[in-house]
């Protein structure tokens, strides 16, 4: 163990830091000091750098921030009209007794918070854009989020170099302790645990950190740590405890004590990344107007004149022959980073090969046409297993937060081609929704029909009506009939349901029996359907596990509940708080949708289209209301307003088959069969996971909690 040095390029000395937030009108304020401080290092530094200076001086220069309170009140106006297509508002307001965390109101929470602004109840942006944050955060739900004006500018590091914790268990199976990562990285004998963060008991702090958005606890605890597990799709391994949110005040120094009774001090960080900031901005007036009122900064107004770099320097290239922090050789590899196939080589374990999908979305490589290349490594993964002779399957989708919701099913067939998979999902339906889907159900079939006239923007257009969200031709019902309507008819898309005072759709699937809709949502058509030939099933279910650390999102979750509801495919989950107690293997979201603002506003502009001519089918009188009730009109009065993108919330629950209480997945609790915690191998190297798993799996080793009770077979399909 060594202390951590004092940070060796800080360009405004600690004099000034301690200065800042007592200024006069004679001396320069916080955001100064750093726009000073920034035209200094730049002017010897390398401009690729990022800025590094104290975080007290961040935040004192935040919370200098001007709010203008009259904007803040029409934002929170304009935001709630996203808001209300969140689908999980009434079950988050009242969940089920068995729910993790407590009710919120997240509507009623925003009216608070517009009240407060109102009566000048915020001293800065920053602390207004906080309250939000805090709001939204006690959701936990990894859909719903936002993207305030003073987020995203100043970045926050535990550690010069970055303070890494590692959780980690004896044997895999005794309660973990918290380590340096450096320390058990060393190679000592018996090195210290850490009993201490900052003078409090260490697990205390880092349950306490460790409510963000993630909807199981455990998942979240994982999260704060080094984990090889979030390398490939986030393109580092530093967990949430060393990177810290610009909403969660970090102080100048953290203090860390061990069990050996000795203590040091780490100095941490605040960092700008070039082209991220402006020279203009010399107090928290400035600061505002720059990032917040829509200004339009000059060209020359730059920190640099050099473009934006990535805060994610590690990010791995296309070319790289392996993800980043795993095995070398892989047996296939999508050049996307989303999917990778490794087979196990040593003794007693050759009969074993891993599919690790890291990620259903394409974040390094957006030149390519990832949804084929990710196709293409999933069948020559499983042809390569097929010719070696493997019989067993690790499915592993640790730190997996989700993307393309349609290759879930894709894989699922792959996998399981005689079981069709059974994704169920249903909308909330506010006012401005109803009129929406009323107007759609106005429109004649014929209007929507492709002629060969059409020009491919017409016939795109015509499709892109036909599979609105709101159209009730765009959803097939469970049994895979077609709905007769919006509100009419014997089989209604919206008839409605009621649920905890808010209203639904009927439950829906969608529509990959139909080649127009599977070309044109995603440009694929899904394995198993449009007559693609149907091909062995490659591995017995009792011979495929599914591997998790609890951070599995989204469309992940949906492939994790195809496999384990459908298929029976058992679960082990590894990590998680220090508790003799269930884990889920699916911690992140539930829902079967993300939309962001932008996307939402897209598909409600079709309401304005005159080829198809959508408009004229709008009730008159109803006209007025559209831009009162619904999103888009007007935009969000703060911040850059290219920034919807950015912006997100759950669109569609994911309703399991069968429940006929249809409560949000996403609220209930599912554990895994067997939870394993880390080991001193485990933790830094994935095959050692894997060759675990294999032991637990098939080999009749301990589980911390649970069991597989899993009968090998000869690897023949049941």
């Amino acid at each position: 163990m060594r202390v951590k040095t004092i940070l060796p390029v800080i360009a405004v000395s600690s004099s000034c830091v301690a200065a800042a937030p007592t200024t006069t009108n004679n001396s320069p304020s916080p955001c100064g000091l750093i726009t000073s401080g920034m035209v200094e290092f730049y002017g010897n530094e390398d401009a690729l750098l990022a800025y590094e200076f104290a975080p007290s001086l961040a935040q004192a220069c935040l919370a200098s921030s001007t709010i203008n309170t009259t904007l803040a009140v029409i934002y929170i106006i304009e935001l709630k009209k996203y808001i209300q297509f969140q689908s999980t508002l009434a079950y988050l307001k009242d969940p089920p007794s068995d729910y993790a965390y407590p009710p919120v109101d997240i509507m009623g929470g925003l009216d608070d918070i517009a009240q407060t602004a109102a009566d000048g109840g915020y001293e800065s942006q920053f602390a207004f854009d906080q309250a939000l944050e805090e709001l939204i955060v006690s959701a936990h739900e990894g859909h719903l989020g936002l993207s305030q004006c003073t987020s995203g500018i100043i970045h926050y590091q535990r550690g010069e170099e970055g303070l890494e914790l590692v959780s980690v268990s004896e044997d895999g199976v005794k309660l973990p302790e918290v380590w340096m990562l450096e320390d058990l990285q060393s190679g000592q004998d018996s090195p210290a645990t850490i009993t201490h963060i900052d003078g409090v008991e260490v697990n205390d702090v880092l349950q306490e950190l460790a409510l963000n958005s993630l909807s199981d606890p455990d998942a979240s605890y994982n999260s704060l740590f080094w984990s090889y597990g979030k390398a490939p799709s986030a393109g580092s391994f530093k967990g949430d405890f060393t990177l810290v949110s610009a909403y969660h005040p970090l102080e100048d120094y953290t203090t860390i004590s061990f069990s050996n009774g000795s203590s040091f001090r780490y100095e941490n960080i605040a960092k700008i990344y070039p082209g991220s900031w402006y020279r203009s901005i010399v107090d928290g007036e400035t600061f505002t107007e720059a990032f917040c009122l829509n200004r339009e900064p000059s060209s020359t107004d730059s920190d640099s004149d050099t473009t934006a770099a990535t805060s994610t320097a590690e990010a791995t290239g296309t070319t790289a022959p392996t993800l980043l922090g795993y095995p070398y050789y892989p047996v296939a590899k999508d050049p996307s980073n989303q999917v990778a196939g490794y087979f196990l080589n040593k003794t007693g374990y050759d009969d074993t090969g891993v599919l690790f999908i890291p990620s259903f979305l394409n974040s390094t490589a957006p030149a390519l046409n990832s949804t084929d290349t990710f196709i293409k490594t999933v069948e020559n993964f499983l042809a390569a297993a097929k010719e070696g002779n493997k019989s067993k399957l690790i499915i592993d989708m640790s730190g997996n937060g989700g993307g393309n919701k349609i290759l879930p099913n894709d894989v699922m067939q792959r996998l399981f081609p005689s079981i069709e998979p059974l994704g169920q999902s249903r909308l909330r339906i506010n006012l401005g929704s109803y009129i929406v889907g009323a107007t759609l159900e106005a429109v004649p079939d014929s209007e929507l029909a492709i002629s060969s006239s059409d020009d491919e923007d017409i016939a795109d257009l015509k499709t892109r009506v036909t599979y609105s969200p709101w159209n009730y031709r765009s959803a097939l019902s469970t049994d895979l009939k077609n709905f007769t309507g919006w509100t009419h008819g014997e089989r209604p898309y919206f008839s409605p349901v009621e649920d905890k005072g808010d209203n639904f759709t009927a439950i829906g699937r969608l529509p990959l029996n139909n080649t127009l809709y599977d070309e044109w949502i995603d440009s694929f058509v899904p394995y198993g359907y449009d007559g693609q030939p149907e091909l062995p099933q490659p591995f017995a279910i009792q011979n495929v596990v599914l591997l998790t650390d609890g951070y599995c999102a989204s469309a992940c979750s949906i492939l994790a509940e195809f496999l384990t509801r459908q298929a029976g495919v058992k679960t082990i989950v590894v990590g998680g708080r220090p508790l003799d107690a269930p884990m889920q293997a699916i911690g992140g979201t539930k829902g079967s949708q993300v939309e962001t603002f932008q996307s939402l506003t897209s598909s409600l502009s079709i309401l304005h289209l005159k080829l198809p001519n959508i408009s004229k089918y709008i009730p008159e009188a109803l006209v007025p209301w559209l831009e009162i009730l619904l999103p888009g009109t007007s935009g969000l009065p703060l911040g850059d307003p290219e920034n919807l993108k950015n912006y997100s919330l759950n669109f569609r629950d994911n309703i399991a088959d069968g429940d006929t209480a249809e409560i949000p997945l996403q609220f209930i609790f599912e554990p895994a069969d067997c939870r394993i915690f880390y080991t001193p191998q485990t933790v830094f190297d994935p095959l050692s996971l894997w060759e675990h798993v294999h032991d637990v799996a098939w080999k009749g080793a301990q589980c911390a909690w649970g069991g597989m009770n899993t009968e090998v077979s000869d690897g023949s399909s049941p």
